[in-house]
């Protein structure tokens, strides 16, 4: 697995210092007086962007990756300075204010509407309402915005009620969007409805609208703003490799979100090619246009995808899934069907805390997890670029997000989290997450 390690945080401060040029320690203040951002001389000063990044920030949200090209690194670096908040607690209030209500006024008297249109939502899934926060969080950063308006489906089935959310917010008059379109291109139409009416979109955790080669697929760059993510291709060869090496031999499945999302079937097309000689995947997808292993992220829909696969392949050694919470619900199947966590291995994308410290509680040897990261401040990323390309930027059609795959040590557990299935790489504060979920 050394193969999948990247050399280590002194090289990434120092490819972050390159990168982040010279620096003032002006700030600019955002809504409520509680957020900041280096107003540094970087590479997009001319569009009120540092780039001056706290390395450690960079660390958290990412772990020890190389940057990807210099336009998406750029980005991902000025939405990062913006992250390093120190909040008053009138900003932790009107940051609860908007993430309670459908529509707020951030206090800045600022021009600017802000759209966020979520697929899922705050009450049905704890990263859809860690990244909701993280969006706030940023929009608070900036004056010119003045209001946020925030649409949820509820991972309602039906592709309608998706379009009809990014719909009223374009009646509404919001300035840009940023969302997860989780019905990929069922909702294409509204969101090239939001694109002819000026107003750019932009998704982050690689929600593309329909991957490049699918039928009625968008383009990001011509149909919408941007795509944020990380490179699918590259993640589901990642996932391979780590079951590839700690399987060796035997059966494995993979899982995925909602049906027709762009992130599962991305990641699961090239991992399903790069399983070694003697790795048995157990769920092949119909098709390349098809994911397998559905479960749309929805807690209680979870456990039946777990038990239908358990019960015919009870010697599953490896999962590939991008919700490490979901494997955390799968393992009461476990529990249920009288099957042993042993000789498992599992690839993840997101890393919340619940599934680790149940890892650290097991002490089993032959139970390993590796994950990437939990992704959550991309959401920031899709703000920024949106505000950038507002301010006259161009923004490239992929703001690429590098990732890399570490193994789960007892270090990773942190069992005093606020919310046990809170991602351990969000950038939200601590005193945000406490008002988020302590009542």
């Amino acid at each position: 697995m050394q193969r999948l390690r990247i050399f280590g945080i002194a090289l990434l401060v120092a490819l972050v210092a390159a990168a982040c040029g010279g620096g003032s320690d002006d700030d600019n203040t955002g809504g409520g007086g509680g957020g900041s951002a280096s107003a540094g001389e970087g590479p997009l000063a001319e569009f009120g962007e540092s780039t001056d990044a706290d390395p450690a920030l960079i660390e958290k949200a990412l772990g020890p990756v190389d940057p990807s090209d210099e336009d998406s690194w750029n980005i991902i670096l000025a939405s990062v300075a913006r992250a390093n908040q120190d909040l008053d607690q009138a900003t932790i209030d009107k940051a609860m204010e908007c993430w309670n209500a459908q529509e707020c006024d951030t206090g800045t008297g600022g021009d600017v509407v802000m759209g966020y249109a979520d697929g899922g939502g705050d009450t049905v899934n704890v990263w859809r309402a860690v990244s909701h926060m993280e969006a706030i969080l940023q929009a608070l950063t900036y004056e010119d915005i003045g209001t946020i308006v925030s649409t949820e489906a509820n991972f309602d089935p039906d592709p309608a009620v998706h379009a009809q959310q990014i719909r009223f917010l374009i009646q509404r008059g919001v300035d840009f969007i940023v969302g997860y379109p989780d019905m990929g291109v069922a909702i294409a139409d509204a969101i090239k409805e939001a694109d002819d009416a000026g107003i750019p979109y932009v998704s982050f955790s690689a929600g593309w609208v329909g991957l490049p080669d699918q039928e009625g697929a968008l383009t990001p760059g011509e149909d919408y703003l941007t795509v944020v993510g990380e490179d699918l291709c590259a993640l589901g060869k990642s996932f391979a490799d780590v079951l590839n090496d700690g399987v060796g031999t035997g059966e494995v499945a993979m899982l995925g979100g909602t049906p027709g999302n762009a992130l599962s079937l991305g990641w699961q097309r090239c991992a399903a090619d790069e399983f070694a000689d003697g790795v048995d995947l157990v769920n092949p997808p119909a098709n390349e246009d098809s994911t397998t292993g559905d479960t749309s992220w929805y807690p209680p829909a979870i456990p039946s995808v777990y038990q239908g696969l358990l019960t015919t392949n009870p010697e599953i050694k490896g999962w590939a899934y991008e919700y490490a919470d979901g494997m955390y619900i799968g393992l009461q199947t476990y529990k249920d069907l009288g099957i042993p966590v042993k000789n498992l291995t599992v690839a993840l994308r997101t890393d919340e805390q619940n599934l680790f410290c149940d890892w650290a509680d097991r002490n089993e040897p032959t139970y390993h997890i590796w994950y990437s990261a939990g992704g959550n401040f991309q959401s920031r990323v899709g703000v920024t670029a949106a505000m950038m390309s507002i301010n006259g930027a161009t923004i490239p059609p992929e703001v690429i997000v590098p990732h890399v795959m570490r193994e789960v040590t007892a270090s990773d557990c942190d069992p005093n989290r606020v919310n046990e299935a809170v991602s351990g790489t969000s950038l939200v504060p601590d005193p945000v997450m406490q008002a988020m979920f302590a009542g």
